[in-house]
């Protein structure tokens, strides 16, 4: 129950070290606890500091607000019958437009026939400040949320009796699969997405996303660690599983065979990562690597996207 409580707030520092864009040295990483709590922070400062910038830019634009609750007001309008909030019409405009991603990719374009498909005005998308981020978030969210339902799903299967526990390195490495295949329907436009997350204004909720699935993925899979090692789990999922994603962007082997034996690999090192004091250096040294991991496939993804 105490692992339980502790875990959103240990996550939020996570995020925030993620957000900071400094990883962990190799050096300090060697000493462990109290070095590492430094760089978390620092990296906390970085993330509060770089969200109060983004707060006043945005407060700074009183025309920009004045146009976005006019686009508001005029929108509320339009809801029509059979949508109990706003939240709710975002969520079925959203889902809706998800179908025309394919043709229209990650653009206000493909919300706005998603508006048609309701009997809304195309007008209604300037309800969405982020445009396109928001289409992109929402399809992660709901990814997010399904991912959690199965493992949920086969943990009380489990509890049943009616399937066997997976050892950790399977079963780690059958969610992360799992979540990844849920974006092969829309693998061709995938770049863009990842691209649009690495905007300003979506870089904290997609950094926020990620670390939350990979917080699942862990729960689930039954770690209790409370020390260090809570944090070296995490970190080096996110750098595997942002690796993985861009090879599986450019990965053109049958069924994506190639993505799946490089996943099979990586995640065969994090889980047999040694506990142990003596093997310290290594663990701080694959924190490293999966930070570093994850700014590579921002670097290089930049240059898929443009050309594409």
């Amino acid at each position: 129950m105490a692992l339980a409580l502790c875990r959103r707030p240990a996550l939020r520092l996570l995020h925030r070290l993620l957000a900071g864009g400094r990883p962990v040295p190799v050096q300090e990483a060697r000493h462990a606890g109290l070095s590492f709590h430094k760089e978390l922070h620092r990296g906390l400062r970085s993330s509060i500091y770089l969200r109060m910038v983004h707060e006043e830019h945005s407060y700074a634009d009183p025309g920009h607000q004045d146009s976005y609750s006019s686009s508001n007001s005029d929108q509320s309008a339009e809801k029509g019958e059979g949508f109990e909030s706003e939240d709710q019409l975002r969520h079925q405009l959203l889902s809706a437009a998800l179908k025309f991603v394919p043709k229209f990719g990650w653009t206000v374009e493909a919300i706005a026939e998603g508006a048609k498909v309701l009997d809304l005005s195309p007008a209604v998308t300037g309800m969405f400040s982020h445009g396109s981020g928001d289409l992109v978030l929402h399809f992660i969210t709901q990814c997010n949320n399904q991912l959690s339902q199965m493992l949920a799903e086969h943990r009380s299967l489990v509890e049943q009796g009616q399937e066997e526990v997976k050892k950790t390195e399977v079963f780690v490495r059958d969610a992360v699969e799992a979540r990844l295949r849920m974006i092969i329907p829309y693998i061709y436009n995938w770049p863009q997405a990842m691209s649009i997350l690495l905007m300003p204004e979506n870089v904290a909720d997609s950094l926020r996303s990620l670390t939350e699935m990979v917080d699942e993925i862990w729960y689930y899979a039954g770690d209790k660690s409370t020390d260090f090692n809570w944090y070296t789990k995490r970190a080096i999922l996110t750098g595997i599983y942002s690796t993985t994603e861009l090879v599986l962007v450019q990965d053109s082997s049958p069924d994506y065979e190639n993505t799946w034996t490089f996943l099979h690999h990586r995640v065969s090192d994090v889980v047999s990562m040694a506990h142990s004091a003596q093997q310290a250096q290594l663990t701080g040294k694959a924190v490293c690597q999966g930070l570093l991991g994850a700014a590579v496939t921002v670097k290089n993804l930049a240059g898929i996207a443009k050309n594409r």
